[in-house]
């Protein structure tokens, strides 16, 4: 098997990347195919010492070939046809990808969030309709393909949600305590002023409350400048990027992800994960990373975007549209009501025991149903099904 993928950041779809060739290499030969020259050194030498193939597409070795003339095209079908994958899989890519070169193989999409900021050209329809199958992390992910892309629902398709690997430590949540907790980019579309707004509703009832902001952005001087007006200096603290998130996650006794755009919303996955109970909009893929309920509170975004320029400009920058789990399609992105939020933490707050119950619960549920081993059966599986399916149709 294949995988188109660019390994030039190291961000989530890459270290997703990683631990999957990691895991299956005891399956299948694996053979990168890189979109870009570059590769994180620390990718780099994990795909070395694990004795993955890697090849540039853009020509042989470190030498990039020119696209004149479609020399560039003829290596790369020389190049598939010498590594002649059972299946190619494209790590979240729909523009830019090497056409000529996933003519002759079953071509599959992973996609992770790049539906959403997508432009719908000719060229994406040509690789759309190239497709064997699409895997998503998320449900929202994949109607964001069709609302957004165009995608057929002819297309066998896959909704495979991020596993994870439960840790040995969580989160203890001792009596006499109560700290919240935001990790994520502090810009607009992550919705952090949303976080502070609804900590002052829960300090305004319980004065000892904390609020632990791990991330750097924009917003970090709008928000210390509210933290100041509101006079909460000594409640909040910013943690900066955090090297250790696990001590970040297993000091805290409840979460907020107030995001208005998420493909999923790995650190709601991972919060739950240390056993601490968190609070998620009810948009894009964001519920699907709490699985249910039960591992925290999933709430409606009611409250106009507009409501936050009052803050600056920088608070309200983001898309206009998100996808909405309720109505199964495309809405005017909203955000949530920070005192409905702030009732059901001071609701959790007054329960420690409550609190422990649902971190019990949610690791058990991510241990039996988002470990790793079963997330890389389940592709394949799919990707053998799909495959065969259009081996099939081809022959018609």
């Amino acid at each position: 098997m294949a995988h188109l993928v660019s390994l030039k950041n190291l961000g989530g779809v890459e270290r997703y990347f990683l631990r999957f060739v990691s895991e299956y290499k005891r399956a299948m030969s694996l053979d990168v195919l890189l979109q870009t020259e570059q590769v994180h050194p620390f990718l780099r030498e994990a795909l070395t010492s694990k004795g993955h193939p890697i090849h540039s597409i853009k020509g042989p070795s470190s030498f990039k070939l020119p696209e004149l003339f479609g020399v560039r095209a003829r290596y790369q079908k020389k190049l598939i046809e010498r590594v002649d994958p059972q299946a190619i899989l494209v790590w979240n890519k729909l523009a830019g990808n090497p056409l000529a070169m996933l003519d002759d193989h079953p071509v599959f999409h992973y996609e992770h969030g790049t539906a959403w900021t997508a432009t719908r050209t000719r060229e994406v329809d040509d690789y759309l309709q190239l497709l064997s199958g699409v895997v998503a992390v998320s449900h929202a992910a994949y109607r964001m393909l069709q609302l957004r892309c165009g995608l057929a629902e002819s297309v066998p398709a896959l909704t495979l949600h991020n596993a994870i690997e439960v840790p040995e430590c969580h989160a203890e949540h001792p009596e006499g305590r109560f700290r919240l907790g935001f990790a994520g980019r502090l810009k607009g579309l992550k919705a952090p002023m949303v976080a502070l707004e609804t900590f002052r509703a829960v300090h305004n009832e319980l004065p000892e409350a904390e609020l632990w902001i791990a991330g750097e952005g924009p917003l970090e001087p709008v928000l210390r400048d509210w933290v100041n007006r509101w006079q909460l200096q000594d409640n909040v603290r910013f943690c900066g990027l955090v090297n250790d998130m696990s001590a970040f996650y297993t000091g805290l006794d409840a979460f907020i992800c107030p995001s208005w755009r998420e493909p999923f919303g790995l650190v709601a996955q991972e919060a739950i994960a240390y056993g601490v109970p968190a609070i998620v909009s009810n948009v894009d893929g964001l519920p699907e990373a709490l699985q249910d309920a039960g591992n925290g509170a999933i709430l409606e975004p009611t409250r106009p975007r507009s409501a936050l320029a009052r803050y600056g400009e920088l608070c309200v920058q983001g898309p206009d549209e998100v996808f909405s789990p309720s109505d199964n399609d495309l809405v005017t992105a909203r955000v949530l009501d920070p005192e409905e939020a702030a009732r059901k933490l001071i609701e959790w707050a007054h329960d420690p025991e409550q609190r422990r119950r649902i971190g019990r619960h949610a690791r058990e549920q991510l241990e039996r149903e988002q470990n790793l081993t079963r997330y890389g059966d389940q592709l394949m599986d799919f990707i053998k099904s799909a495959s065969a399916i259009g081996s099939d149709l081809g022959k018609l």
